[in-house]
């Protein structure tokens, strides 16, 4: 009975995750309480799960203990050219990682559960019923959030048709009540696979409805995420589908007979798809793309210094900057160049915060006034300037054992965080703390491959392999677009994916 009790704190501890997701709740008390739960749950499975090898999990957190003591040490050993050099804190740094363990410690509590795979597909139906209803009703009745902005939008779904409308994207894409846009958008993209193929082997009206919402919501968010992932979904899940039909030893009439049957099943899912395409033109992410290329395409018509010696920076990767050093005397002035900072950077678009608050010009006039050299195109491109400013205080602090250990996590979230994951877990914790960090998500990946090669594809089912896709694209995505795998928002649902791929039930 305690066991199911539990069990029973488990499952609503899942299901009510949207509500700390909203953005009144956002914020460091909840995460504290999600992992004070979290870590609750892991002891109660741990204490009563008799297996004995149960003890070899303890090394990993041993290893994370030994590194974040160097971590730490290295951490001390800092210097920048800003005041206070970003405030490292050791506290944040601790609960950093702990947020960052938390998933595993949930895997294990959900494995030793044993929901069935149906029990935890209903819980993604539950969750995403939830988060897409509180995205489709604040956007119909005007009070969500944009998703690019934390202002309320200013139209709902309808105005996409108006073709005199004035509102931008950043009045119509909307997050509902939701902190971020893109973890949000991941999440729903994240379920959806398992939701199309509930609907396949189902189509209930639940399941109808439970996935027109998931499609609905997901065009409201207007991320490319969120619009373009719907395609890329329907097209590996599909062909994960026909792909298991013919796994399936069955005699060849059979197999075409099941073949017709899943002609009809496919039929809500192309309804839903046929939607999709007609909203797609109309979508405000669209517009969005078309004006992040008109500016990255344009050039200043009238130079910023006329007979400047200054030649334009080069990029000659997505990561590095090259300097140009070839100024006259008069440009190596630094009151010249603060006044040219102070007087070009609107013209160039870089948005003030990064040269006010995050990496203040006035602490490294060099940078700026260099970077303030590039086209637009690379001014403009926040993502670049964020790794930009992280790479030159790793130059400015000039330790070599950075590159294994990082500049700490609370330091880079001081300046900025980089909108790119793996990339800010590098500078954030070094090579070693990135690789123990994700370990375990690729430890449990490298099981279910080795697993498949050896029981020659016999293991191998619809929803392991859908979970195993997912996941890959998620990695994808977490890498595009940034702020999921250090999140919780993101990674207690996450969670679910790595308890379905080594399951055959």
């Amino acid at each position: 009975m305690k066991n199911k009790l539990i069990n029973k704190l488990l499952i609503v501890f899942l299901i009510i995750q949207p509500i700390f997701d909203i953005k009144i709740f956002y914020n460091s008390i909840s995460t504290l309480i999600r992992v004070i739960i979290i870590l609750g749950l892991f002891l109660y499975y741990f204490i009563t799960d008799k297996n004995k090898k149960k003890y070899y999990m303890l090394i990993y957190p041993c290893l994370i203990g030994v590194y974040f003591c160097m971590h730490h040490l290295n951490a001390l050993h800092f210097t920048s050219l800003v005041p206070g050099n970003f405030n490292y804190s050791v506290i944040q740094e601790a609960l950093y990682f702990v947020k960052m363990l938390a998933p595993f410690m949930l895997i294990y509590s959900l494995y030793k559960a044993n929901f069935s795979n149906e029990q935890l597909t209903d819980f993604m139906k539950y969750l995403v019923l939830i988060i897409s209803l509180i995205i489709i009703v604040s956007n119909l009745f005007v009070f969500s959030y944009g998703s690019y902005s934390d202002i309320k939008i200013k139209a709902n779904v309808f105005e996409w048709f108006n073709p005199q409308t004035e509102y931008t994207y950043q009045d119509l894409a909307s997050k509902g009540l939701f902190e971020y846009a893109n973890q949000i958008s991941a999440i729903l993209i994240m379920f959806l696979p398992f939701i199309i193929y509930a609907t396949f082997k189902k189509a209930s009206w639940l399941n109808f409805v439970t996935l027109a919402s998931n499609i609905f919501a997901l065009i409201l968010l207007c991320t490319k995420v969120s619009v373009l992932g719907i395609l890329v979904v329907f097209i590996y899940t599909s062909s994960i589908i026909v792909f298991n039909l013919f796994l399936e030893k069955k005699q060849h009439h059979k197999a075409k007979q099941s073949i017709l049957v899943i002609s009809k099943q496919y039929i809500p899912l192309f309804c839903i798809l046929l939607v999709y395409f007609a909203l797609l033109p109309f979508n405000p992410m669209i517009s969005r793309m078309q004006e992040r290329r008109t500016i990255s395409e344009m050039v200043d018509e009238n130079p910023v210094i006329e007979n400047s010696t200054i030649e334009k920076t080069e990029i000659i990767d997505n990561t590095s900057l090259n300097k140009d050093t070839s100024y006259t005397t008069e440009n190596d002035n630094a009151s010249f160049k603060i006044e040219y900072i102070e007087n070009n950077y609107e013209k160039k678009k870089v948005h003030k915060q990064f040269l006010f608050e995050n990496y203040p010009y006035k602490y490294d006039v060099d940078f700026w006034y260099d970077f303030l050299q590039n086209e637009i195109s690379v001014t403009t491109d926040y993502r670049l300037i964020e790794k930009a400013m992280i790479k030159r205080v790793v130059e400015i602090n000039n330790n070599p054992m950075d590159k294994l250990f990082g500049i700490t996590n609370t330091r880079l979230q001081n300046i900025f965080n980089i909108e790119k994951d793996f990339v800010v877990q590098y500078y954030a914790l070094g090579i070693i703390g990135l690789i123990l960090i994700f370990a375990p998500y690729f430890i449990v990946l490298g099981l279910f491959v080795y697993k498949t090669i050896k029981a020659k594809l016999k293991n191998l089912t619809v929803i392991n392999l859908l979970s195993f896709i997912t996941i890959i694209f998620i990695f994808g995505i977490s890498y595009m677009s940034g702020n999921l795998l250090n999140s919780l928002s993101f990674t207690i649902y996450f969670t679910l994916c790595f308890v379905l791929i080594n399951r055959n039930n």
